[in-house]
């Protein structure tokens, strides 16, 4: 495990000594934590942010081809391929 020197405002480390002693751990183990869930939850954020752009990208290609098609009506389409399917199974 490596060793790692921070400078913390006074307050700060006041509060991390007053946590620690609370949750009877040491200082140490309280900050490497701490700094785990921070990163979990950046990366997370992350990982949201990535899917709320490919969704959207994938919209705006779904918009430029519904465009591109035109008008056309998708449950027409839908019975005449059931309707299709159906007489074929029997």
């Amino acid at each position: 495990m490596a060793r790692v020197n921070v400078f913390l405002k006074d307050e700060l480390l006041d509060e991390v000594n007053e946590e620690a002693r609370e949750e009877g751990t040491k200082r140490s183990a309280l900050i490497q934590t701490a700094l785990e869930k921070y990163l979990e939850a950046k990366k997370k954020k992350r990982e949201e942010e990535e899917k709320q752009k490919k969704m959207k990208e994938a919209c705006e290609r779904m918009d430029r081809l519904a465009k591109k098609l035109g008008r056309w009506d998708a449950q027409a389409i839908i019975r005449k391929f059931r309707d299709t399917n159906l007489k074929g199974d029997r």
